[in-house]
């Protein structure tokens, strides 16, 4: 929802943390989720919470249809976007929905169809199932890179604190 940019933005920064260059970590160098890799141009080291905030809103936010999406969905699918890119949480987030029982395309580009079918679905069960979702893509990732395995204890903690932020968009 519309409304819910800024709260879920707040989440997402605080899970993101500050300035980062971890040689091991596939992202590189990041701030505040921001990545050297995805914004060459950007000045990652110093970037403020604003500019991030304008990024987050541009890239992520607006493809995944967050002011349409319903409240506590549109934050979860928010931070996978961060997480896994906006292809990815519309993945997600389609599969949601087809396990809820609507016939869907699970293509990864939320649009009109999509939001339309998730507003029939109940939110709870959605945002259950999309974290369901990350959980399986993280292992995947760590099976298929064990040099990632460093990571997966906090990618876990992570889906724990999404999943009691979601209850207060509810």
């Amino acid at each position: 929802m519309k409304e819910n940019f800024d709260k879920a933005l707040f989440f997402v920064i605080t899970d993101e943390g500050g300035y980062v260059n971890d040689l091991a970590d596939r992202g590189g160098e990041t701030n505040m989720g921001i990545s050297k890799k995805a914004y060459p141009n950007e000045d990652i080291e110093n970037m403020t919470i604003e500019r991030a905030g304008e990024i987050y809103h541009s890239d992520y936010w607006t493809p995944i249809q967050g002011d349409v999406l319903p409240s506590g969905v549109d934050y979860v699918t928010f931070d996978s976007a961060v997480n896994h890119g906006p292809k990815n949480a519309g993945i997600f987030l389609q599969r949601s929905v087809s396990r809820a029982g609507k016939k869907i395309a699970v293509d990864g580009l939320i649009g009109s169809v999509t939001t339309k079918l998730v507003l029939e679905c109940d939110r709870q069960g959605l945002i259950t199932d999309i974290l369901r979702e990350r959980d399986i893509f993280y292992q995947k990732i760590v099976a298929n890179d064990l040099s990632q395995e460093k990571f997966f204890k906090g990618w876990m903690n992570r889906l724990a604190r999404v999943a009691v932020n979601a209850r207060t968009f509810l």
